[in-house]
């Protein structure tokens, strides 16, 4: 269910550097980052690892934002808050591919919950994205839209969801400065589309970044938060030196 290290678990260990060293918190051993292959927008620690689904990272519109939801969880390692060890050796963890989603629950409760959050909000505070979380505020905005319409997309299926109930449940006092959601401004932008950043390998679920330029959006519809982008197939027409020729002068 996770993807093989790479670059986008380096930018991720790179945003969590970030918290740390700010807040001048030395954090032994390591804290380290994974993708779940998984759309649903949800995330979760296990031990010293934080887990964010693909789909998380791929609607997240800037940086600011995914320090957001890295400090809410950064903020359950540095607060102690401990997991259930049934699944910590390997061999309690034979179960059928059926019931892997029934079995695996790394969500926590809504006090641990609240108190990474408040936590959270320190460490951003402290973070070079201090004066960035206008972006996060507007996000959780965006979030709390959208859950009536895209209940699964927002139910997790491992760990922690970032709003629950249609009330953003992560942070949600970043709301307050955020400006208020405007779908028919095509300046604002508060969340991206799924598939939009992160592109997925199906032969060896290697993630990476896209590399394409954000493009200028010419109409509301356009924006399209959460929803899946349009696969477009890359087709050109090939012609081969030599071919045979028929009556009409086609390559056939």
């Amino acid at each position: 269910m996770l993807a093989p290290k790479g670059e986008i678990d380096k930018i991720l260990d790179t945003v969590v550097s970030n918290l740390l060293v700010t807040n001048n918190i030395t954090f032994e051993p390591g804290v380290n980052c994974r993708v779940l292959l998984t759309s649903p927008i949800e995330s979760f620690t296990v031990g010293y690892t934080i887990v964010l689904s693909r789909g998380l990272i791929d609607s997240l519109p800037d940086e600011a934002s995914l320090a957001m939801v890295l400090a809410a969880e950064l903020s359950h390692v540095l607060l102690g808050h401990q997991l259930d060890t049934k699944f910590a050796f390997n061999d309690r963890i034979l179960v059928e591919d059926s019931k892997i989603f029934q079995t695996f629950n790394f969500r926590r409760t809504n006090q641990e919950r609240e108190e990474a959050d408040r936590k959270a909000i320190e460490l951003l505070k402290k973070s070079p994205y201090k004066d960035k979380t206008t972006a996060a505020g507007l996000y959780l905005r965006a979030v709390g839209d959208r859950i009536p319409v895209m209940p699964n997309l927002f139910q997790p299926r491992f760990g922690n969801p970032l709003a629950e109930n249609g009330l953003a449940v992560r942070m949600a006092s970043l709301m307050t400065n955020a400006p208020v959601l405007d779908m028919t401004d095509l300046t604002q932008i508060a969340t991206m589309p799924l598939g939009s950043r992160v592109r997925l390998d199906p032969w060896s679920n290697q993630v990476e970044l896209a590399k394409a330029a954000t493009p200028v959006l010419l109409s509301e519809r356009e924006k399209m938060p959460f929803e899946v982008t349009p696969f477009m197939l890359a087709l050109t027409r090939q012609s081969h030196p030599g071919g045979v020729r028929g009556s009409t002068g086609a390559d056939r």
